[in-house]
Formats: C-alpha cells, structure tokens, sequence
C-alpha cells in the first residue's frame, strides 16, 4: 500500500474511532441515567443533587431553597420512580417515567391514597450535557 493508500486507511480509521466514541451519547444511555439520577435524588430526599440537574435557566430563577421548600410542602410524596422510555429531536428529549406516589389525607376519612401514574419530563442538551426543563 502506497502513502495515499495508508493516509486514507487512517483517514478511515479516524472516523470509525470517532463514531465509536461518540455512540453512547447518540443512543440516549447517559441521558436516561442522568434523568433517573434525578429522580433518585428527590425519592432520598437529597434536594439539592436534584436541583443540580435542572437546567441553568431554571437554576438562575429559582433558588435551591425556593426549589426545596416547593418540594417539601407539596401534599404529594413521591415514593418511586422508574424509567420507561425516551424519544430524542436533535438536543431536545422527552422522557418518560412511572412513578409511584402517595397523598396524604386526600378527602375526609382516609387517611393516605397510593397511585402510579406516568409523567412526560423534557430534557435539553446544552454545552454537551443534559438538563431537565420543567413545565412552566
């Protein structure tokens, strides 16, 4: 093999290594943990991981204490929390989750409800990285 032929074999090279390296990214793996991490985050109670996952626009209005004292004094607990699927438009996904909840004393005489139900969550790629964009 002459040097033209060795230059377009590295050549060719080059772009399988860099398909491979980014192939992870394409397929959505790293935002679906990324998104349960979240969730994992607000079921132990660690509030301000969970924050740290919401994007920066969102971040810049509300503060982690505003964020947790909303949290914290909504009549529904989130008891779990599972991934189901995602679907992907360019930097922009939305993913699906089931989660599980509980409501204390939701009318008189009963005393707790229990319920799953799913929730469609948008996420952005911003700078390389994922960022949860709630509902306004």
């Amino acid at each position: 093999m002459g040097k033209p032929g060795l230059l377009f074999a590295f050549m060719v090279a080059g772009v399988f290594l860099t398909a491979c390296a980014t192939a992870p990214e394409m397929t959505g793996e790293s935002l679906a943990e990324r998104a349960q991490n979240r969730w994992d985050a607000l079921l132990a109670g660690d509030y301000e991981t969970a924050y740290s996952f919401f994007s920066p626009g969102y971040r810049s209005s509300v503060s982690v204490v505003d964020f947790e004292i909303m949290v914290r004094t909504r009549r529904v607990r989130w008891v779990s929390a599972e991934y189901m699927d995602h679907s992907c438009e360019e930097n922009a996904c939305t993913v699906k989750f089931r989660i599980g909840f509980k409501v204390a004393k939701p009318v008189q005489g009963m005393t707790e409800w229990e319920g799953f139900d799913t929730t469609d969550e948008k996420w952005v790629k911003t700078k390389g990285q994922w960022w949860y964009l709630p509902k306004k």
